[in-house]
């Protein structure tokens, strides 16, 4: 009878893949499983499988590629075919027969598994004992010709005891002998190499790979050279006139006039010092009173005038002035107020009081007398006779000059943050003593006083590039033919020193300028010469052009010993220019 082929579905069941094992009615079964399918990846489910075969008289193959799917099977003791039809090699090797069956279980070498005190007595490589399926009954499987006969629901009650006689015998046999022992062990065994290879190993080949790669790619695609010209130099003095200044807003190169700006900074100081000078004096005492006018909304004028003080002592106003008028505003008066500095009448340390009511003598027994007034907020001073300390002329010279050194750091800013692309001159920059106060003043009678201190610092400023460019100007107009200015060899001094007027903002400079020339040189045509070629024909070359000092040749990477044939990767660069 022809071989039958069945056909498995992935999620097919066990008794479904029996059923159709019992009705087919050819001897030869090829079961045709799909990769994953379920019923082949438990060896139970394949143990049901192979025995439903034998029950039936009917020779099973089974033909898969899924490699799980093969173990089981020829764990269970089926044969397998891959599929293109050709027999697998079973992966366990001889598979055992024991009781004239086969067995799904390979006794291990050189292993005593010790079961009973029996079995250690049989010697010590004693076989593990076979898992067993016997306690199924052969009778509850019926032939496929019996089977047409049968009725659907003893059909049904059969299959359902062939599993769970199966499923009871086996887990019986594997409480005693796992049959996945080996598993783990043949797939580590299956390898596809003769020997093992470390991710280590594959990265480091990668990275050694990799830096060959590089190394090639660099040495032919990207190799340079940097020439390095230095031309035999003549060297040329000559003098500009230039005229800086802040009223033009451009530079006019013909008549040598640059644009400049001037930056000015202020900066004031204070402090307290102590008197040093001695000598005999007879000194009035000094303060400020504020005057009142509550009497009129007109103006009060008056010459110097005396103002008493509650204890009767007299000062004296040191100029003429005028009280504003007062502001009456919804029936209130607001005094009008000046303050003025006063003088005591007498010399001596009497009239040095503390803050006072004052009157003014001269509106007595007027309207005015109570209406016109003056208040001091704080105490006279200054009042002395006999020998005293003074300030002295040194004292106030040393105080103005601690101070200036105190702004002077203040004004570096000043100078070393200048606009972007500005110069500045030191000879254009000035700092000077705008303001100076001491209170008291020199030869007065104190053992304190203060000293206040302005300076301003201005500074002339240009922009470099207009400056160079006249500079420029000016030598190439009178440079012979057939020669080139070496830009950055140029040297710029003074004469003589410049005439700086800070109140015009201009500068007028007379300057000497030293520089170097060279004969013109067509580096184009030096660098199409030297192409391909190595440093010793470079220097051959080079040789050839009497206005050439030298050649430097700078090879990148550093193994590279011949100029680039592509000429751009060769750089030209004279020295000076």
């Amino acid at each position: 009878m022809a071989k039958e082929n069945i056909y498995i579905d992935l999620n097919e069941d066990v008794q479904a893949v029996i059923s159709k094992i019992q009705e087919s009615e050819s001897e030869q079964v090829d079961l045709i499983v799909p990769t994953g399918a379920r019923v082949f990846q438990n060896i139970v489910d394949t143990h049901l499988i192979r025995e439903a075969g034998a029950n039936a008289h009917k020779i099973l193959t089974v033909v898969t590629s899924d490699l799980m799917g093969k173990i089981f099977a020829q764990r269970a003791g089926l044969s397998v075919a891959s599929e293109n039809g050709a027999n697998e090699e079973n992966i366990f090797g001889a598979t055992a027969i024991v009781g004239g069956r086969m067995s799904d279980i390979v006794p291990r070498k050189n292993i005593a598994v010790v079961t009973s005190k029996s079995a250690v007595k049989a010697g010590p490589f004693a076989p593990v004992k076979p898992l067993s399926f016997s306690k199924i009954k052969p009778a509850t499987l019926k032939s496929a010709g019996s089977k047409k006969n049968m009725p659907a629901s003893e059909a049904a009650k059969n299959k359902g005891e062939i599993g769970a006689g199966f499923l009871k015998s086996y887990r019986e046999e594997r409480s005693r002998n796992n049959v996945f022992d080996d598993l783990s062990k043949i797939n580590r065994r299956k390898s596809f190499l003769p020997f093992k290879i470390s991710a280590t190993a594959v990265v480091a080949g990668l990275v050694v790979l990799t830096a060959l790669t590089g190394v090639v790619v660099f040495s032919k695609a990207l190799p340079k050279a940097e020439v390095i010209i230095y031309p035999a130099r003549e060297s040329v003095e000559d003098s500009v006139d230039v005229f800086i200044s802040s009223r033009d807003s451009q530079a006019d190169l013909a008549k040598g006039i640059i644009p400049g700006e001037l930056l000015t900074l202020e900066k004031n100081e204070n402090g307290e010092f102590s008197a040093t000078g001695q000598k005999k004096v007879s000194q009035k005492a000094k303060g400020k009173i504020i005057i009142y006018n509550s009497f009129s909304s007109q103006p009060q004028a008056f010459v110097v005038s005396r103002f008493q003080a509650e204890g009767g002592k007299i000062f004296w106003t040191t100029k003429g002035l005028t009280v504003p008028g007062a502001v009456i505003k919804d029936g209130k008066t607001t005094p009008g107020q000046i303050t003025a500095e006063v003088i005591a009448a007498e010399p001596g340390e009497a009239y040095n009081i503390g803050p006072s009511r004052f009157i003014m003598p001269a509106l007595k027994n007027t309207p005015k007398a109570e209406k016109i007034y003056a208040m001091s907020e704080s105490a006279m001073t200054g009042g002395r006779t006999g020998q005293s300390t003074v300030v002295s002329n040194d004292d106030v010279n040393k105080a103005y000059d601690s101070l200036k050194e105190k702004i002077k750091p203040q004004f570096q800013g000043l100078k070393q943050n200048l606009p972007v692309g500005f110069q500045l001159w030191p000879e254009a920059y000035n700092e000077e003593l705008a303001e100076s106060s001491s209170a008291p003043e020199a030869g007065e009678a104190a053992d304190k006083f203060k000293v206040n201190v302005k300076m301003v610092a201005r500074a002339i400023v240009f922009r470099s590039q207009d400056l160079d460019n006249y500079i420029n100007q000016q030598i190439s107009a009178g440079l012979k033919e057939g020669k080139t200015l070496l830009v950055s060899s140029k040297e710029v001094s003074f004469i003589k020193p410049p005439v700086v007027d800070y109140q015009k903002s201009a500068i007028t400079a007379s300057l000497a300028v030293r520089y170097d020339v060279i004969d013109n040189f067509d580096a184009e045509d030096f660098k199409k010469l030297i192409l391909n070629k190595k440093i010793q024909d470079v220097n051959k070359i080079k040789s050839g052009y009497k206005n050439i000092e030298r050649v430097e040749v700078n090879f990148w990477p550093f193994w590279v010993r011949r100029v680039s044939s592509n000429p751009d990767r060769v750089t030209i660069k004279i020295v000076g220019m």
